[in-house]
């Protein structure tokens, strides 16, 4: 089965709407994504969610993501594995606000916070360095896509580990900080979409 690149819509829900993405890979292989279904070939890659469409972010940054720290690191690592490079952005901003010697009370590390394990399956040699951080965490990021088939599960278990979401059903797990993480991400990848 090809890769799905997961995408939002271009603009900013208001209360109640939904968003859907559709898309289609051509014979070329090369995928296209659309908020309307544009031909019969055409298929629905997700619907955003009535709680996350009316949950926007208080404050909208006018900075352009090419502007944003690390932005040529983000676009290569996005495009080597096949992520949108607004996603890793909205990553980056929620996990470390770009701050890449950040460490968590939990011990994950840099940009991408990663856990020291996480590191370690993907060959991070020093997890404070921008490069190899957003490498890593773009590498994890892609397999959690392609393992949950879901935005929404993916940014979950880059929260509370793959492990949680799948003890818990394949859902969001119920705690508190993970349903807002993957709140966050969602709100901050939109913004960052509109503002491409």
């Amino acid at each position: 089965m090809y890769k799905l690149l997961f995408i939002l819509s271009l603009s900013l829900l208001s209360g109640g709407i939904y968003a859907d993405v559709w898309f289609y890979q051509d014979s070329n292989g090369v995928m296209h994504f659309a908020q309307e279904k544009q031909g019969k070939n055409w298929r629905l890659l997700m619907r955003t969610p009535k709680s996350l469409s009316q949950s926007q972010p208080k404050t909208l940054a006018l900075t352009r993501i090419s502007e944003l720290p690390y932005h040529q690191f983000i676009v290569n690592s996005a495009r080597r594995h096949q992520l949108d490079p607004a996603l890793v952005h909205a990553v980056v901003a929620t996990e470390s606000n770009y701050k890449a010697n950040a460490v968590s009370r939990a011990g994950a590390m840099g940009l991408m916070q990663l856990m020291p394990a996480t590191a370690q399956r993907f060959s991070v040699a020093d997890p404070f360095l921008p490069e190899q951080n957003i490498e890593a965490g773009s590498r994890y990021l892609r397999w959690l896509l392609d393992e949950f088939e879901s935005l929404q599960l993916a940014l979950a278990a880059y929260n509370s580990g793959e492990n949680t979401v799948k003890r818990y059903g394949f859902v969001i797990p119920p705690y508190p900080e993970t349903q807002d993480y993957v709140t966050k991400v969602i709100n901050r990848y939109k913004q960052n979409l509109s503002q491409q």
